[in-house]
Formats: structure tokens, C-alpha cells, sequence
């Protein structure tokens, strides 16, 4: 909670002012038990005397505003928000996933898409020592979330993936890929350097990213060739590693219907066209940028990858590890104690009275 640039980290106990008013009427309760039966004196005379000015309120008071101080200390106030940075060595990760029509095909169950983000899932839980983005194509390419040491964002921003999230259908593998270069090309560049000056040198740490294709391949959208894509990832020293989604016999390729319902695609005959994984140009790529193909019904695939990924070299990334801010909370107390002290002192001098 912020009020006017300062933040209650324990914003719950600033309720309790609420009841702030009704301390004056028990502080007066309290008052009437302790009046004395015995009078000396003529009160009248005595209550005149005071003037129309009485320093008698001033403890109750004074204990009105430590109360008040107290609450406000337990709320605790702070100030001053500063971003804590520190540099660690980390390995840059691109995940390309493929969302299209023929991810939601049912020879791996439920179907590729779901198993898809289980195995990318379990790959966030384990994945150590990285900064991780997520990009997602089917006919277009998305950017779900830029490069990040914050796995667990990643898996929030992963678990809203679906089929639609890509209004246009179809298989843009290259598109993919090339955007998945430029962003990591873009989150490696040292603040301050200009693209051109990056552009003409080689990386500084050769192999300290890679990307990581998930897709049952049939590229049938790309604008840029899947191949030509992989030669640009070789130049720039970044091997991809691809997992193929589906098996080799295929199944009948659906296709999403605008109401929302699930049909499947007939070929000029009027027969039900199937889709398969089609391993062959993945495996084309890994090969061209030193990468791996793994396929994905394959238990072993995940503990595959990230033990390749384990031995690429890593490099300095600043990452904002936490938010700092500064206490206000001891002030408060420390004024509390203030005019407590004046409290007491005023009972044993202008306020003292009769045992």
C-alpha cells in the first residue's frame, strides 16, 4: 500500500486508527474512576482558579498521539524505493513454442500442445543458472516474455498459452527462429551500445545462448526459410535445440472453427488429411548450429537438454534482485518515546498531584 510516496509494508493495522476517536471516551472513563471522594477546598473556587486554560488534558494527550504513533509504526511506514542490482553469470535461453492448429493433434495425450507445455513446464522447474524467454508462432510470431531469471513468471505467462493465442494459423518455424535470435541478440547487448556497433562484432562469450524449438515441424508460413534462419543462428554462434512434438504416423489434423469447436481438414478427395511430426528439417537444423534433436515422447529428452545446456558458457547479466526500501518505523517510536518521557516528566512537575 502507497500514500503519497510512502509505503505500509503491514498496511492492516492502520484500521485500528479507526478506533482512535473512541479512545477519548475511554481515557475519560478511566479519569472518573480515579476522582477522589475526598474534597478539599470549594470546587467552585478551585475550577475558577485553573482559568478558562487547563494543562489536565495534556497526558491524556500526549498518550492519545503515542497510541497513535504506535499504530502507525506497526503499519510500517517506508520511504525512499531503491532497485537493488547484481551482476550473475547466467546463460541466455530462448523458447520457441508452436502454437498452431495442428498442436492440438491427439497422438500424444491430451493432445501435442498440452504436452507441449508440461514438458516446458518441468523444464522451468529444473533449468538453473539461465535467463529464460518465451516466444510463441503459428502463422506469426508473439513474444510471451522477454529474457528473465525470473523462471516463475515464465511458467505463469506459459500456463495462459493456447492454441488462439496466435490469431493467425499456420507453421512459421523460420519467422520463429529469427525472431528468437533478435531477441537474444537484444537482451545480450551491453547498456549504452548501439545495435550497429554490435552488429559488426562477434560475441564476446561464444555459446552462452541457445534456443530451444518446440514444434511438430511442417513449416507452411514462414517468410524467412527455416534453413536460412539456422545459418543466421551458426554465424552467431547460437545452437538450437529442437523437440519434436507428435510421432512420424500422424494422426488426423484438426483445425480450430470460429465457433470455437474442433474440425478437421479434408484434402481435393474429401479424406482426412493427417498431420505428423516431420523430424527431418529439424534435425537439419540442430545439425547446421551445432545444436540437438530430441523428440519429445522421449522420457529422456528433458534431462538431455538441460545437461546440453548445463555446459554453455555463461556471462555477466545484471538482474534486479529485490527492492529496497528504508524504515521509517524506528522514527515513530523513537517520537513515541519522546512524549512519553514528556508525559512523564510533566506528572512530576507543572501537572504533579496529591497522592
Amino acid at each position: 500500500m502507497d500514500f503519497y510516496g510512502i509505503h505500509f509494508a503491514r498496511p492492516d493495522w492502520l484500521w485500528a486508527l479507526a478506533g482512535m476517536p473512541l479512545v477519548p471516551i475511554l481515557f475519560a472513563l478511566l479519569a472518573r474512576t480515579k476522582r477522589s471522594t475526598f474534597v478539599l477546598g470549594n470546587p467552585v473556587l478551585v475550577g475558577a482558579a485553573q482559568g478558562p486554560w487547563t494543562f489536565q488534558g495534556l497526558p491524556w494527550l500526549l498518550r492519545l498521539l503515542v497510541l497513535s504513533l504506535c499504530l502507525v509504526a506497526a503499519a510500517r511506514p517506508q520511504a525512499g524505493k531503491k532497485k537493488v542490482e547484481q551482476k550473475k553469470p547466467v546463460s541466455d535461453l530462448f523458447v520457441a513454442l508452436d502454437v498452431s492448429s495442428s498442436m492440438m493433434a491427439d497422438d500424444l495425450k491430451p493432445n501435442r500442445i498440452t504436452a507441449a507445455k508440461k514438458i516446458l513446464s518441468e523444464f522451468l522447474d529444473q533449468v538453473e543458472g539461465a535467463r529464460v524467454g518465451l516466444g510463441i508462432f503459428a502463422g506469426r510470431y508473439f513474444t510471451q516474455c522477454p529474457l528473465t531469471t525470473d523462471t516463475a513468471v515464465v511458467k505463469q505467462l506459459l500456463s495462459n498459452v493456447e492454441i488462439t493465442s496466435v490469431r493467425i494459423d499456420g507453421t512459421a518455424i523460420g519467422d520463429g527462429l529469427v525472431s528468437a535470435i533478435n531477441r537474444l541478440k537484444k537482451g545480450s547487448r551491453p547498456a549504452g551500445a548501439s545495435s550497429d556497433n554490435q552488429d559488426s562484432q562477434t560475441p564476446e562469450v561464444p555459446n552462452s545462448q541457445a534456443i530451444i524449438l518446440i514444434t511438430d515441424g511442417g513449416d507452411n508460413s514462414s517468410t524467412i526459410n527455416p534453413l536460412v534462419a539456422a545459418e543466421l543462428a551458426a554465424r552467431e554462434g547460437i545452437p538450437i535445440y529442437a523437440i519434436g512434438v507428435g510421432t512420424p504416423e500422424g494422426v488426423p489434423a484438426p483445425y480450430l472453427m470460429p465457433d470455437g469447436t474442433i474440425s478437421y481438414a479434408l484434402d481435393q478427395k474429401g479424406d482426412v488429411i493427417r498431420t505428423q511430426l516431420e523430424e527431418g528439417p529439424l534435425k537439419q537444423i540442430t545439425q547446421m548450429t551445432g545444436g540437438k534433436y530430441y523428440r519429445a515422447s522421449d522420457n529422456r529428452a528433458l534431462s538431455a537438454v538441460l545437461s546440453d545446456i548445463a555446459q554453455l558458457a555463461r556471462h555477466d547479466a545484471v538482474t534486479t534482485s529485490r527492492w529496497e526500501y528504508r524504515e521509517l518505523a524506528p522514527n515513530l517510536l523513537l517520537g513515541a518515546f519522546l512524549l512519553l518521557f514528556l508525559d512523564f516528566l510533566l506528572g512530576l512537575t507543572v501537572l504533579r498531584t496529591l497522592p
